[in-house]
């Protein structure tokens, strides 16, 4: 370190200065706000400002005027959604964003590898290297992780009211099994440059990033810095095909049988009959059609190196 007149001087980098802003609302935001705070702290971060938002408007708010002022870092803490509604405002500014997950799933702080938990992703934030990530966009809406169209868009729907918040994980597997009896085929049309899908299917997935439904692969291509959306649809199958696509994804092989339609491009249009509700990032958002397209790079992240 230099020194000035017998004092050593202490040089802070450009990555090191950030902004703090949680989502209070979330189910760990407000007890983990702290936590998180102090770890930052403990690994040499300068925290200009700490914001922990109780409302959706003030979270914007606080996001956009870090945006204004330039802020080096941005750093936000919540769950999925928060961390999906916090990039579709950093895209495309002079802010770099950090991730400290706080929310039940983490689905794309594991997608970049960032570790879970206060202190272990404030941790994984020194040394971290700023890279640029894709965003998706999905209906003029941004997304990070996935849009998705029928079954699992219907586990979100039989998710009981604030369960999530009591039960965490463990609310997902009665939905899961209410959502395969209540499961009911749909007409799904897929428009791209690249070729056209119109078939009954169970299921749509369009990812802006590598995984998706935990830590399995979306198609064996998805990536989040290729500026390409990767879209895979299941046809209508029986019970022995939906054993078949279990197991396919377990092994990142479900891409490849017959059941299942795969590309990537960098837009899509998406029809269904009937008009079937719209999953993006784990939260409702409207009814199709889908207007899907990508802002390749947009999204300036600090990645532990561990991150590929």
């Amino acid at each position: 370190m230099p020194a000035f007149d017998g004092y050593v001087v202490r040089v802070i980098s450009p990555t090191k200065e950030l902004v703090f802003i949680v989502n209070g609302r979330s189910r760990l935001g407000a007890g983990q706000a702290k936590e998180a705070h102090a770890a930052l702290l403990a690994e040499g971060f300068r925290v200009r400002s700490f914001k922990v938002c109780i409302s959706k408007r003030a979270f914007d708010s606080a996001i956009r005027e870090s945006v204004d002022a330039q802020e080096p870092v941005i750093a936000i803490g919540g769950g999925d959604g928060t961390l999906r509604a916090a990039a579709e405002i950093i895209a495309g500014s002079a802010s770099a964003m950090a991730v400290i997950p706080m929310g039940t799933g983490n689905a794309w702080a594991r997608d970049l590898g960032i570790p879970v938990g206060p202190v272990q992703s404030a941790k994984a934030l020194v040394g971290a290297k700023i890279e640029h990530i894709d965003l998706g966009i999905a209906n003029d809406l941004g997304f990070v992780n996935v849009a998705t169209i029928g079954l699992t868009a219907l586990i979100v729907q039989n998710l009981p009211n604030h369960s999530k918040g009591r039960f965490g994980k463990w609310v997902y597997l009665p939905a899961i099994l209410r959502s395969l009896r209540d499961l009911k085929p749909f007409e799904l049309s897929v428009t791209t440059s690249t070729g056209n899908y119109e078939h009954v299917a169970i299921l749509f997935v369009a990812a802006a990033g590598r995984t998706h439904a935990g830590p399995f692969r979306v198609t064996r291509a998805s990536s989040n810095c290729d500026g390409m959306l990767s879209l895979y649809a299941l046809d209508d199958t029986d019970r022995r095909g939906l054993l078949k696509f279990g197991a396919g994804l377990l092994t990142g092989m479900h891409t490849l049988l017959n059941e299942v339609w795969t590309c990537e491009v960098d837009q899509a249009r998406v029809e269904t009959t009937p008009a079937k509700r719209i999953i993006i990032d784990g939260e409702r958002t409207g009814t199709t059609p889908l207007d899907l397209s990508i802002r390749a790079g947009a999204l300036r992240v600090l990645l532990p190196s561990m991150a590929d």
